[in-house]
């Protein structure tokens, strides 16, 4: 059996806080545009961004530069979750629709932290049953730790008889077109929250991308 789980830092102590208690910082020298008042949680400016060097479900290496110029909505979960990804996929898809022309700035990621199971064909058939436009990442299993601790994803292998499922958390990140992540929804975070939120970084993303 094998357990992975990200250790505590203060970026996840300041993320916890931001999605329970719901509140939003503002950045003393931000290089982004203001956001206006969001029912999501902001990212402190000060904490920087978040990265990863994952594949997407072709093979093809990735990263979030090549998404850059448009909002890039990343969820972590896996396959075989009986609740929340599949929700939270669905949620998203739900935004999806709500968005209008707007979804067509919008890129949405989802990274498996079970890649042992998760085979890129099962994957891209997965995410796709929610939307077509998404895309599902994986790597090896170093790669994806890598990208858990730097969004400050915690996640544990749990077994379950002779199999396993896998306990993590539910955040949900949104980068503007400039790469910058702004705002983190949470798993009971209304819909129209993030077609919100969304919406707002989608009107400043020419300045916002530059």
């Amino acid at each position: 059996m094998t357990v992975r789980k990200q250790r505590r830092n203060p970026l996840h102590i300041a993320l916890c806080a931001a999605i329970l208690a719901g509140v939003s910082w503002a950045a003393a020298a931000s290089p982004a545009p203001p956001l206006q008042p969001s029912r999501l949680a902001v990212w402190p400016e000060g904490a920087g961004s978040p990265a990863f060097e994952l594949v997407d479900t072709e093979g093809v290496p990735r990263t979030l530069r090549d998404y850059r110029g448009h909002i890039v909505v990343i969820f972590f979960g896996f396959l075989h979750c009986p609740d929340a990804c599949p929700a939270g996929l669905f949620k998203l898809a739900l935004v999806m629709k709500q968005l209008g022309q707007v979804a067509a700035q919008v890129q949405v990621l989802f990274i498996t932290l079970d890649p042992e199971r998760d085979t890129p064909p099962s994957l891209k058939s997965y995410v796709s049953a929610f939307d077509p436009q998404f895309i599902g990442l994986t790597g090896t299993s170093a790669q994806i730790d890598q990208a858990a601790g730097g969004f400050n994803v915690q996640y544990a292998r749990v077994p379950v008889g002779n199999d396993y499922t896998i306990d993590h958390s539910t955040g949900i990140f949104i980068f503007d077109g400039g790469g910058r992540l702004r705002l983190i929804g949470a798993a009971h975070s209304p819909v129209a929250d993030f077609v919100d939120g969304i919406a707002a970084l989608a009107a400043e993303r020419p300045e916002a991308s530059r």
